[in-house]
Order: structure tokens, then sequence, then C-alpha cells
């Protein structure tokens, strides 16, 4: 039988005509009451990978089958999104760690290297300083020190307030703040409405509303101090959501940084520069 998350993959990728990741059935593993869903692709190296607020799979474009060729990928839906179930209690960065590391070792991939994208970058530093033994290296895409940040905490609060009145909106605002102004003048008006349809039927507005109050709290500063491994910031140059993400580099000791022509939805419109900074500092940093 197919999964709902296969329908989903399949019926976005029509939606964005474009190629995504390979459809994988996902997996489960039980983690302090919540039900994670993970997918594991391809063969060699492990590699983790942590989307941003609301995202599923589909988000990481060609990234997931590009990878794949050379790496073991591994994928999940934290609590919020996807095909996991939880008990709907607040989210904290601890708790989605967990989540991440529960999930790696229930793939069986020993050590790996982590990618984080937004929020997904706080989750993966606070799993570095709290599992620094479990991650090989990070990867850290349009992350940002803290929630609080005075324009990122009002984009949150706008998300907010639009998820709570008009979805649709929520998620017009998101693409046209995530992508660059070439890039949806170029995909036109009738391609953006397709991405919202093909979007709506599978989101999981109370959990994304979770991951949002998340994202207005969450400060990696402390813990960015903390990061021992190799760490690579990519800074989105058109990046209309979050600014700061150079500061972030700031924070990590011995930190590289390298910006990516593209919007803070970076997979969509520079997939391949963003792969090609990854495989530089990944095949640079691999022991």
């Amino acid at each position: 039988m197919t999964s709902q998350n296969e329908l989903r993959v399949e019926h976005q990728n029509h939606a964005l005509g474009q190629a995504g990741p390979v459809v994988t059935r996902a997996r489960f593993v039980n983690v302090d009451g919540a039900r994670v869903a993970y997918r594991v692709q391809g063969q060699g190296p492990a590699i983790v990978l942590v989307n941003g607020t609301a995202a599923l799979d589909v988000h990481w474009g060609p990234v997931i089958g590009e990878l794949g060729k050379t790496r073991t990928v591994v994928s999940l839906d934290y609590s919020g999104s996807g095909d996991t179930v939880d008990d709907g209690s607040a989210l904290t960065l601890q708790k989605l760690a967990n989540q991440v590391r529960a999930v790696a070792e229930a793939s069986g991939v020993g050590r790996f290297d982590v990618i984080g994208h937004s929020l997904g970058a706080s989750v993966a530093v606070q799993l570095a300083t709290t599992a620094p033994d479990l991650v090989r290296s990070l990867v850290l895409v349009a992350g940002f020190p803290s929630g609080a940040e005075p324009r990122l905490r009002l984009e949150f609060e706008l998300w907010l307030d639009l998820l709570r009145t008009n979805r649709t909106a929520f998620l017009r605002l998101l693409l046209l703040t995530g992508l660059t102004p070439a890039f949806i003048s170029k995909l036109g008006v009738g391609a953006v409405e397709d991405m919202i349809t093909g979007y709506m039927p599978f989101a999981n507005w109370e959990g994304i509303e979770r991951q949002v109050t998340l994202d207005m709290v969450a400060d990696i500063r402390d813990q960015s101090r903390m990061v021992t491994c190799p760490t690579l910031v990519v800074t989105c140059a058109h990046d209309q959501i979050v600014t700061t993400t150079p500061e972030l580099a700031t924070y990590i000791p011995g930190s590289a940084c390298r910006e990516i022509n593209a919007g803070h939805l970076a997979y969509f419109e520079g997939a391949h520069e963003f792969l090609a900074a990854t495989e530089a500092f990944l095949s640079g940093e691999r022991r």
C-alpha cells in the first residue's frame, strides 16, 4: 500500500514541475511519547537532514537524491510535521534534538554529518552540543542565533496570526519571502498557486503553530559557542526571512561561512550551488 508520505511527495513533485527526493517508505521510532517518521536512502557515509519550520522532505528538492548517490541520507518529520504523531505538547530544541538522535540510532548509521535548515539549524546545534560523540560535522543553512531578534520576531508573530486566520495567506507569504523575486516571476502565478494547493492537504496546522512558537523562543547563542565539530554556515544572499545567519557563524569557533545566490528556501533555487559547497566541505572534513 502506498503511504501518505509517498502520496505527498509524488503530488508535490508534480505541482512543482521538478524532480524531488526519491520516494521512500516511512519508518517509525518511538521517542518520548512521539511516533517519529523517518526515511533512509542511498549508501555510504551517513548524513542526517533536519528540516525547517513547516517543511517536508520534498522541500530539499534534488538535495536528497544527489547526496544519496554517495551517502546514506536520513531525513525525518520531527514533531509538528508530516507523518509524525505526538501528544501535542510544547516543543523545545532538546525534544527535537532527541528525535533526531533516536532516528539516527534507529537507522544504525553510527556517526553522521548533519544538515540543518532554518529552525533545523538550531536543532542541529542543540544535537551537536548534547551528543558530540555522534555528530561528525554540521552544515547550517539560513540559521538564526535567536528568534527574539526584533525583525525576525515580527515575522514569526505575523506567521502565527495568519496560521490562525488565513492559512492560504500564510503559505503565500512564506513563498513570497522565501524565494527571490526573480524566481517567483519565473515560476509565475499558476505555479505558485499549485505549490500552495499541493501542500494544503498534508499540512499539520496545529503542529506548524507549535514549531513557529518554538522559532520565537529559540536561542542557540550559548550552545553555538560550545560546538566542537567542523561547521559550515551557509548564508542565502537574498534571504528575506532570516537576515542574521552571518552572525551565527561568529558564535561557532572555527566555523567556515559560505554565501549562495538564493532566498531562504534555498533548495528550490540554489540547490546546485548549495550541493557544491556542501560536497567540498564534507570532502575536506571527512574523517
